[in-house]
């Protein structure tokens, strides 16, 4: 059965995200994209400097840089406000740093006069971009071969995304979330954040070959004309382009929706919300519609457990591969339903976890201490056995090996006395 042989699996990496600060930088051209990858699951942000120690942003706020170019930690995105820029633009180092990092980062994002630092390291030649209104000339004398737009709150060229002045940083952050994860996760953040007014379609997007072949010519096509590339720093898609496609074309077509939500659901990183705009077809179609995993995982948080499994199964018997949750999402309602003293109902939810995933260490160890806390010493001691030896026989990174390792001594050794 599809419910209880699962690979065991968690949710994606997140996603590295730098923001890049110097003395005079601008106040809401850092902490507005910061804000919105923050309050967005899937992003780790963090700030980098040219040098690691306290600066200045407009000569009355005093931020510490985590990290310099020295020790920063791989990104995935990287951004870079504007402001007072002249005291790192002139820095060889800093303008190399910039040109190596653009070689393994897949979005490198300016604000404002941010884009000049792009600019010096080569990386807007021949591209449209956009910056604040007061630095436009500039930026088209800096970059000549570019094309400077005015009135737009972002472009976006794949690996390039500059954005506008100040306020600006936040619509284009939003952007980059609308791309990975979808449109409704960017609308999710900007509502939590009160920025309502937000509009995605504010900006200019230069689609990727793949998206444009597919919204052009279809899936075949697609894939044909667009293969993967090895190595290469963006995949062909990310699955929030496809479902922001796809809900566009389910207003004029149902039939190529369906097929690109279905294909991508089967061949892209998981993403739950493929499956969420799946099933709105799906209904538009008269088929079997599943709960939306948010309103399916707010049930299960309640406690509402037998009626999660029966929807689960009621759910496979349609769509085998249906997904709901992930195992790190199954994992946190437990211990919600913990701190919410349902233990019972948390238990539950556990057990069900180690059920699903199997070969997952970590939730045999959260089931083990779950046991442990109700008491259940012999349920607890057999899960703590099964931990150890998955961990044992598994790829675990070695810090979480350590962590899994020692909690299941620990408690065996509790329980043993």
């Amino acid at each position: 059965m599809h419910a209880y042989n699962l690979d065991a699996q968690s949710n994606d990496r997140p996603l590295n995200v730098g923001i890049f600060i110097y003395p005079g930088v601008e106040i809401l051209d850092f902490t507005g994209p910061s804000e919105v990858f923050a309050a967005t699951q899937g992003f780790n942000t963090f700030t980098v400097a040219f040098k690691k120690e306290p600066l200045l942003s407009q000569g009355f706020i005093t931020v510490t840089p985590q990290y310099s170019i020295e020790d920063c930690p791989s990104t995935d995105i990287l951004l870079f406000p504007g402001g007072g820029t002249g005291s790192v633009s002139e820095e060889p180092r800093m303008i190399e740093w910039i040109k190596q990092r653009s070689a393994t980062t897949q979005f490198m994002v300016s604000v404002c006069t941010g884009a000049g630092l792009l600019s010096k390291a080569g990386l807007l030649d021949g591209l449209e971009v956009t910056t604040w209104h007061g630095f436009v000339p500039g930026l088209q004398t800096l970059t000549p071969s570019a094309r400077v737009l005015t009135n737009t709150r972002f472009v976006d060229n794949g690996h390039i995304i500059t954005t506008a002045g100040v306020s600006a940083g936040i619509d284009g952050a939003l952007h980059i979330v609308s791309r990975i994860k979808g449109e409704s996760a960017a609308k999710a953040t900007a509502h939590y954040m009160e920025y309502d007014k937000w509009q995605p379609q504010a900006g200019k997007v230069h689609e990727t070959p793949f998206v444009k072949t597919l919204r052009e010519e279809g899936l075949a096509a697609a894939q044909k004309k667009n293969p993967p590339v090895a190595g290469s720093l963006q995949p062909r898609c990310y699955s929030g382009e496809i479902i922001n496609l796809a809900e566009e074309l389910a207003t004029t077509d149902l039939k190529k929706a369906e097929e690109i939500l279905s294909w991508a659901a089967g061949s892209l990183e998981l993403n739950l919300s493929l499956y969420d705009a799946l099933g709105k077809v799906y209904s538009k179609k008269g088929k079997y519609c599943p709960p939306n995993s948010h309103d399916f995982q707010e049930r299960l948080s309640k406690g509402e457990v037998a009626w999660a499994r029966e929807v689960y199964q009621t759910t496979l018997k349609q769509y085998p591969d249906w997904k709901f949750f992930t195992e790190n999402d199954l994992n946190g309602t437990g211990y919600q339903l913990i701190s919410s003293q349902k233990t019972e109902e948390a238990l539950d939810v556990l057990k069900w976890n180690t059920e699903l995933f199997p070969q997952s260490a970590n939730a045999w160890d959260s089931y083990a201490e779950t046991c442990e806390l109700m008491g259940k010493s012999e349920l607890a001691i057999a899960a703590s056995e099964k931990c150890l030896a998955l961990v044992n026989n598994g790829k675990y990174e070695e810090g979480l090996k350590k962590a899994l390792e020692k909690a299941s001594n620990d408690r065996l050794a509790r329980l043993r006395r």
